[in-house]
């Protein structure tokens, strides 16, 4: 081992790479820090202003206004418009993972990438193409016109709206599941006699039942 004739005596260098990690020291805190903020500005002081918003007259008006006429409706609403979508796109989801997640054929990486179209635009876009498309001068707007039927800023354009955004989630969550499953035990059922209807309910749905109560 050779010693440094310009280091001055007693002088000891620090261990390799000990520089390095004290500059990456400030990375991990830095990093945490702008993640909390961002979560802060576009989370929690939006909800914290919600809830301070609704309470800060005190818990009697807040109360009070669940009872209210405009209050009653939007949850009626709300609800009607869960009861028709929910059971429509579960089974369209249903259908989707099955076909995507049993079946490789052309074109199927291109079927997920349009399933995942809702995810990947903003619901104002969304907006605007259900707009352009029943909207009074849209493609569908005369003929939905003619037919006296309303779409727009009515029921009925609450419903698809509300369907496309949520097109996704249940075919998002039930194809990793039947991937992960695998087809051992359906190939078994089907060779003890069983049709393709008794297979899905008692072997194939069983097997997805968490993954679909997820969503």
């Amino acid at each position: 081992m050779t010693a440094n004739i310009n280091s001055p005596a007693g002088y000891k260098f620090p261990p390799a790479g000990s520089s390095r990690r004290q500059e990456k020291a400030w990375v991990k805190p830095t990093l945490i820090g702008i993640a909390i903020g961002y979560l802060a500005l576009v989370l929690f002081i939006p909800t914290l202003n919600v809830f301070y918003q609704a309470f800060r007259k005190g818990f009697e008006p807040f109360f009070s206004n669940l009872t209210s006429p405009d209050f009653l409706h939007a949850a009626q609403l709300t609800l009607v418009i869960s009861l028709i979508v929910v059971p429509v796109n579960t089974v369209f989801g249903l259908c989707a993972a099955w076909v995507i997640g049993r079946n490789k054929f052309r074109g199927r990486t291109l079927l997920i990438s349009l399933l995942d179209v809702p995810f990947a635009i903003s619901p104002v876009v969304a907006g605007l193409m259900i707009v352009l498309l029943y909207g009074r001068l849209g493609w569908f707007g005369p003929w939905l016109e003619a037919a006296n039927i309303k779409v727009i800023f009515a029921f009925p354009g609450m419903v698809l709206a509300t369907a496309f955004v949520t097109l996704p989630f249940v075919a998002r969550e039930v194809i990793p599941v039947l991937e992960e499953v695998g087809t051992d035990q359906e190939e078994a059922a089907k060779t003890l006699g069983a049709n393709d209807w008794q297979i899905f309910w008692n072997v194939t749905l069983p097997s997805i039942r968490w993954g679909l109560l997820t969503e």
